[in-house]
């Protein structure tokens, strides 16, 4: 063989190393690509999609039927009697002795349909929301709303940062029943209403046309992510569950390539930039995580938030003389009758859920934040 030849067939087995090489450094560039938090979306880092119109998501949002859904211009407003259909709750549930620390060491064990009582809530919310680049905090008590007609509340219980609602469940059993302080689907009531604080599998079994099951948590086990993985195997997209009062989304943690989105990838709000089903775009919309610590539920709004909802309530609440701390709800009695500190929060929350126009309860507001005893 001449040199020449020698040569040309050097050449060309260099050439074709150095394709394998380069293809190869791609391949790993993007395995590695898809390992980041990035793959699955941004947080608020990107200005794209951060306005969505809700409209459309609205009008597919598959809700229970005690909900209503009224579009109208400019904004949309859920009615609900914050009762959900039993299938989305336990039969009984494990309520605390002192609801500031949460534990079995006195709690007694209290039947769902003596616990949840039918609250007449009605909130108006933005059709697109606004982005603001200022966070605000998600106080206690309600910060949005679910397909079952229920809301979510943020990570916390009564005691504020001291107590997380999923790392600090528990379960009792007596005379036969087994209840526990957070069922199967991250929700529970107080004496106000039946919320959640983390990834609501039944609702995402409910949007997803599977059958609904919750029962109490007799585990410290977590199978919340693995129920919503088996629930949504036939579309393998996020599943939308409710609505924040910024106005939006807010969505299980699988993304549109079937995988589950990291607490990583998440902004402080629990929010991302990502694409969802019925969006050409990627979209701001928040995640709701199966984590037993604060990152379970939203901790602040990444969009402009009633007044009515937030801010107003918190101040009205921590400013009366002996209110229940940071918000939250009192502690539970046995009597009857609430006391001052029962009635006021009581009455708050209900200000709240009517945008503050309720005249009656504005006065009684008033009339309580002067009584209340010190």
């Amino acid at each position: 063989m001449s040199n020449r030849a020698v040569q040309s067939q050097y050449s060309n087995t260099l050439k074709r190393s150095m394709v394998i090489v380069i293809l190869v450094m791609a391949f790993s560039a993007f395995a590695i690509m898809m390992l980041t938090p990035s793959s699955f979306g941004s947080s608020t880092s990107s200005s794209a999609g951060k306005s969505p119109n809700e409209t459309a998501a609205l009008k597919s949002t598959k809700w229970a039927t005690n909900v209503t859904a009224k579009i109208g211009n400019g904004s949309w407003t859920f009615s609900t009697d914050g009762i959900p259909a039993s299938k989305f709750m336990a039969s009984y549930y494990a309520i605390p002795k002192d609801p500031l620390n949460v534990s079995a060491a006195g709690a007694s064990i209290g039947a769902t349909s003596t616990e949840v009582k039918a609250k007449q809530y009605s909130y108006t919310l933005p059709l697109i929301p606004k982005w603001s680049s200022t966070t605000t905090s998600a106080p206690m008590g309600p910060i949005g709303v679910m397909l079952s007609g229920a809301v979510l509340y943020n990570p916390y219980e009564a005691g504020g940062a001291k107590t997380v609602a999923t790392s600090d469940n528990f379960f009792v059993t007596s005379n036969g029943v087994t209840a526990s302080f957070l069922d199967s689907c991250n929700s529970h009531p107080n004496p106000f209403d039946f919320h959640y604080h983390g990834l609501p599998t039944c609702l995402v079994a409910f949007a997803t046309g599977q059958k609904v099951s919750v029962t109490p948590v007799v585990s410290n086990a977590g199978t919340t992510t693995a129920a919503v993985k088996k629930t949504n195997a036939a579309s393998k997209k996020p599943v939308l569950v409710g609505y924040s009062f910024d106005g939006y989304g807010i969505y299980d943690n699988i993304a549109m390539n079937g995988t589950t989105i990291p607490v990583s990838a998440l902004d402080e709000c629990n929010g991302i930039v990502s694409s969802v089903p019925g969006y050409s775009k990627a979209i701001y919309h928040y995640i709701l995580e199966n984590v037993k610590n604060e990152h379970s539920s939203l901790r602040c709004f990444h969009g402009v938030v009633s007044s009515a909802y937030t801010q107003a309530l918190q101040n009205m609440v921590n400013n009366a003389k002996g209110g229940p701390p940071q918000g939250g709800p009192p502690p539970q009695t046995s009597s009857p009758s609430h006391m001052n500190t029962g009635r006021f929060a009581a009455t708050a929350q209900g200000l709240a859920a009517n945008s503050g126009k309720d005249a009656l309860l504005l006065a009684q507001l008033k009339s309580l934040t002067k009584n209340t005893p010190c």
